[in-house]
């Protein structure tokens, strides 16, 4: 064998050892996609219905959650809740006097909760059980905030449900955990159990259902609001929730904050609550007379201590 020919075969024997071993695309696994949402899975949809996501519908559990989430839209207890909202923010009724500020030169508060309220009620009922864009809205049965660790997921003391763009598979969605599903239907609240002024004891889960709607990308900066509608706090920097609290960051004689107060879920979903569960409980609902069935305004909110504060040390120093 001459020179040059060995050399070319040990350069070829060595390229060869040399060069990665490619598997046949047609050998490697495919990624599997994330599962799609689907349409109501124990029957027919109504109209402008939200999607679902990870439900078994063989599992009891799943099933009757399944039952509320399609109940809570397609009897019609959402669209209910919403537009009486939508009216006591137009015509600056009492339960929208607690929550939120009335319009002046400078802010059409009245204005931006109303069109807000709005894109959940739809057009007519004929067009659909609620809004066209609850149709976007998907619920996911799995805790998918443990995808991400900078968010609050279910094993958070409190939290009731979430809104949230889920990393893997890109998509906002809502997720309901186990306490919310123990908030009864609107319908079932019992008017003479109730305080004086608005309460947790009327809560419900549609409710914690509209609190989760306005959380949507797609609600708040679309309407005239313009604004991502988001979880406030107060002076004392807690969350914003339930009647005190929400009232208190409007009151002018407490958080006096109007704006961050039309851009707080819970106010606009304890307004819209307040509203409805009024007409419901009011001996004469004729006209605007049901708006004042409740007396009194919450009481106000109980600041708690910011330890991080210099000036405001703790209790226990």
């Amino acid at each position: 064998m001459s020179f040059s020919k060995a050399l070319s075969l040990v350069l070829a024997v060595t390229a060869a050892r040399a060069s990665p071993i490619l598997n046949n695309p047609s050998r490697v696994a495919p990624r599997a996609d994330p599962p799609a949402p689907s349409s109501y899975p124990l029957g027919d949809a109504c109209g402008h219905e939200w999607q679902y996501l990870n439900f078994n519908p063989e599992d009891e559990t799943d099933k009757a959650h399944l039952e509320t989430l399609h109940d809570v839209l397609c009897i019609g207890e959402m669209r209910a809740v919403s537009s009486y909202a939508e009216g006591a923010a137009e015509r600056a009724l009492a339960p929208y006097k607690r929550y939120f500020a009335v319009s002046d030169e400078e802010d059409d508060f009245q204005t931006h909760v109303k069109d807000v309220l709005h894109l959940i009620t739809g057009e007519s009922s004929s067009d659909g059980a609620v809004g066209s864009i609850v149709g976007t809205f998907v619920v996911d049965n799995l805790d998918f905030a443990v995808n991400n660790p900078a968010e609050d997921d279910c094993a958070v003391e409190g939290t009731l449900a979430y809104t949230l763009v889920d990393t893997l598979d890109n998509r906002e969605k809502i997720h309901f955990c186990d306490p919310a599903w123990t908030r009864p239907s609107v319908a079932d609240v019992d008017c003479g159990a109730l305080d004086p002024y608005p309460s947790t004891k009327m809560d419900s889960f549609s409710r914690i259902a509209l609190h989760e709607m306005m959380h949507y990308s797609t609600v708040g900066p679309p309407s005239s609001l313009g604004e991502q509608i988001k979880d406030g706090v107060n002076a004392d920097n807690q969350p914003a929730y339930d009647p005190p609290r929400t009232h208190g960051l409007f009151d002018p004689d407490q958080d006096d904050n109007p704006v961050l107060a039309e851009q707080n879920a819970d106010s606009y979903a304890w307004m819209a609550l307040d509203a409805y569960v009024s007409r419901m409980c009011a001996t004469d609902p004729s006209g605007d007379n049901w708006a004042t069935f409740f007396k009194e305004d919450p009481p106000n909110y109980e600041p708690v201590d910011d330890p991080s504060d210099p000036e405001d040390p703790p209790s226990n120093l």
